[in-house]
């Protein structure tokens, strides 16, 4: 276009455009004659996956994420069985590609009716995108392997959008990014970091492999041996006699020229893992946490709190966070594509996943019945607490005698040497624990038949 007489120039460049400056994988999409996919044969997909493989700390949050996302299943919040229409193993597949790719995928397979009559999983990193002439996504290529598929040709499949175009359509969930076509997985900048966790890995194998042992040289200096045959006899002798046929010690033996008949021997002892190893892990670590999001306290066995209560309650609250920040967004997003899909199969469902029943010690209603039954604490003569008693119980807490004291009240409660009621005084007089505490510390009594005494 020509403004003004200004001629109209045209300028050309050439050249590779990073996602970012050290990020080693290029999200850029990779536009082929036919499809368009993620890297070059949809190589981003496996990056994603190795990162999973790769680092012990990666996988551990994944999965860890997947069993909060999922549950304990996909149901219907008015009861309607939902297993005719999907499995349970192919919603929690869904779950874990979201989590580790950033999105997920489903066949919608249609019934005569014109109603959706089935959802199969399919794995989201087996897709390549169709678009139309304005770029838009309708539809989706499917290869069982992209690297060779001259041998798996990929074939076509309509993207699912509500609207009957084929037996069998393409449900595409992924998270919010602004990527026109793959998802991001929402660890990618910790990506190096599992390299890292792997390369340390790989060098911590190679080492026990191949440098535990000490290397022994034996050096003969009274002249070469030239039949090969006769020497290697010979090695084979002097390394028997040294370490036997069992060990694995490494002895090598060298004939070699020289004036001195004596024999010299070189010990060569392996190299120790260095301290930059331990704070490379611990930083990957770290830092794939952070990637993630993920509550410290709840990925790190993490237990800076002052006492058993206190780090319970700081479990307690970092969960909630979790699942106000990231399941139950993430829920979200997964729930609204299926239930796309099920207001067509019938407009009534309305799909939720099911927590995790809370494991408690001790319920609401038990404790009540138990507080009941049990002569309540003594409000006479009770002072107020000073600053250095209340001191002294928080320190108390969190020390290991503290510990190992807290032990033994519980184990002269379980022996029947002191009663249940004594030993909840004692956790409050010297740890300072509410009766609630000190009831769920002690566990739950059950109550003899004779009403005479509370025994465990």
């Amino acid at each position: 276009m020509e403004t003004n007489s200004i001629p109209n120039k045209v300028h050309a460049f050439s050249g590779s455009v990073a996602f970012s400056a050290f990020q080693p994988i290029d999200v850029k999409p990779v536009i082929g004659r036919k499809w368009i996919t993620n890297g070059v044969d949809n190589i981003n997909f496996q990056r994603y996956k190795d990162a999973y493989d790769d680092s012990p700390t990666n996988s551990s949050i994944i999965n860890a994420f997947v069993s909060y996302i999922f549950g304990e299943g996909l149901i219907d919040k008015k009861g309607i069985d939902l297993r005719k229409y999907i499995s349970q193993t192919d919603v929690e597949l869904m779950c874990q590609d979201y989590k580790t790719y950033g999105g997920c995928s489903a066949q919608v397979i249609w019934s005569a009716g014109d109603k959706p009559a089935r959802i199969e999983y399919v794995p989201i990193s087996k897709l390549g995108i169709n678009v139309q002439d304005d770029m838009k996504v309708d539809g989706f290529w499917y290869s069982w392997d992209w690297l060779n598929r001259w041998r798996y040709k990929p074939a076509f499949y309509p993207k699912f959008d509500g609207r009957r175009k084929s037996d069998l359509e393409i449900l595409y969930i992924r998270r919010p990014t602004s990527e026109p076509f793959f998802p991001i997985p929402d660890y990618f900048s910790g990506i190096p970091w599992t390299k890292v966790e792997g390369e340390l890995a790989n060098g911590a194998l190679h080492h026990f492999q191949n440098g535990m042992e000490d290397i022994t040289i034996f050096n003969y200096l009274n002249g070469r041996i030239e039949d090969a045959e006769v020497a290697k006899a010979e090695a084979e002798r002097i390394r028997q006699k040294t370490i036997g046929t069992s060990n694995k010690g490494k002895v090598f033996v060298n004939f070699g020229e020289g004036s001195d008949e004596s024999l010299v021997v070189d010990r060569i002892s392996p190299p120790e893992l260095n301290q930059q190893n331990v704070f490379y892990s611990e930083e990957a670590e770290r830092k794939l946490i952070v990637a993630h999001s993920a509550p410290l306290i709840l990925f790190s066995g993490s237990n800076q709190g002052g006492g058993f209560s206190n780090n319970a309650d700081e479990r307690e609250v970092a969960t909630q966070e979790l699942f106000r920040k990231h399941i139950n967004p993430a829920r979200e997003v997964i729930l609204r594509g299926l239930q796309e899909v099920f207001n067509l199969i019938n407009p009534d469902i309305v799909l939720d996943f099911k927590n995790f029943e809370a494991e408690k010690t001790l319920t609401e209603e038990e404790n009540t019945v138990i507080s009941s039954e049990m002569t309540p604490l003594s409000t006479e003569n009770v002072s107020v607490l000073d600053d250095k008693t209340l001191e002294a119980q928080a320190s108390l807490k969190g020390s290991v005698g503290g510990v190992q004291a807290l032990l033994e009240i519980q184990g002269s409660y379980a022996q029947g040497l002191t009663t249940y009621e004594s030993a909840v005084n004692m956790l409050d007089i010297i740890y300072g624990y509410s009766r609630d505490t000190a009831v769920k510390l002690l566990g739950k009594p059950k109550i003899d038949t004779t009403n005479e005494e509370v025994t465990n």
